[in-house]
């Protein structure tokens, strides 16, 4: 098995003899996209700043790509690009000057920063701006420059915290075809959003921390699973049949339930321990022997906001009977 290239084992962290953090533990593979989602409070920014060096007194470990974030600092934190949720920069400085400034901090060699910088500024669309001063800039455009800071020396390990917020949609949408981009030149990426449709589009899996303490991990058909949600289908026509009875006729079908969403567009729900596969290959046939044309046909995935907030739902009745930690 190829080793994880983020391993955090027990984290725990206080602040006031508060917990905010309790022995949360998770990994990602390399190359992953991880979307670490949970209500405000729960802990997803004390993580990303353990993470980044930012806060340094925990208990705990982590390691990044086998070097452990307490005792080989030098060598985790170079592996590293971190975009804070706020981003500060020097105000009087420009665009090229702040990116120049903290590539060098950042060890980035003089002669790659030249080249990386405008081709950079030019992906994010920003290369206009590269004389103005980071004080005349909108709070999208400043949004972007820490993403691109935290891309300057090619991080293994690419740390986002809530890097959506204050974005207009099609900058959003450049966002995370730049989050799918650095993923097939390799970079592993974890971020942290309250957007849960952005990290739907984008994450491979998710993490879902709540009261300082990470509830579960996976994909979100895993997450499904785990629920014991039924399996669903949708089916849209582009022309329906004559008669659509047959959506209904759960002894042919094995449809328990059936909702028609808008015209011609229907989400059936699959009795339990339906064959989905025979189910979608009987409605096809059905379709077409009356009469009918398919535009989509195909197991529905569940949205994030739904699984999410069930589970928080679940975790928040378990806590208030066993009792549990709160997180910032």
């Amino acid at each position: 098995m190829v080793a994880p290239l983020l391993e955090l084992e027990r984290v725990t962290k206080a602040f006031y003899g508060q917990k905010v953090l309790s022995e949360v533990s998770f990994s990602i593979q390399p190359g992953e996209v991880f979307g670490y989602i949970g209500p405000n409070g729960a802990g997803k920014s004390t993580t990303l700043k353990i993470l980044a060096g930012l806060i340094t007194q925990f208990d705990g470990t982590v390691n990044i790509a086998g070097a452990n974030v307490k005792t080989e600092r030098n060598a985790a934190h170079a592996l590293i690009g971190f975009m804070p949720q706020s981003c500060g920069f020097q105000n009087w400085r420009t665009v090229d000057s702040a990116l120049d400034t903290l590539g060098d901090l950042s060890g980035v060699p003089a002669d790659v920063r030249a080249r990386r910088i405008p081709a950079l500024l030019e992906r994010f669309d920003l290369l206009a701006a590269r004389k103005k001063k980071v004080k005349e800039l909108s709070g999208g455009m400043t949004q972007k420059l820490g993403l691109i800071q935290a891309l300057l020396h090619e991080p293994k390990l690419l740390v986002l915290d809530e890097p959506l917020e204050g974005l207009d949609p099609p900058s959003r949408q450049m966002l995370k075809d730049v989050i799918r981009e650095r993923q097939r030149a390799g970079t592993t990426v974890l971020f942290s959003s309250h957007i849960l449709s952005d990290v739907e589009h984008v994450a491979d899996r998710v993490g879902i921390l709540n009261r300082g303490e990470v509830r579960t991990t996976g994909s979100i058909r895993d997450l499904t699973k785990s629920f014991g949600l039924p399996t669903e289908v949708d089916v849209w026509f582009s022309a329906a049949p004559a008669d659509t009875g047959f959506l209904r006729a759960s002894t042919n079908t094995d449809v328990a339930a059936d909702d028609e969403r808008k015209p011609n567009e229907w989400r059936l729900t699959l009795a339990a321990g339906a064959n989905a596969d025979a189910v979608i290959h009987a409605l096809v046939e059905r379709t077409l022997a009356g009469g009918g044309r398919l535009r989509k046909i195909g197991v529905a995935e569940p949205a994030l906001d739904d699984l999410f907030a069930r589970y928080i739902l679940e975790s928040d009745r378990s806590a208030a009977v066993g009792g549990g930690s709160r997180g910032n």
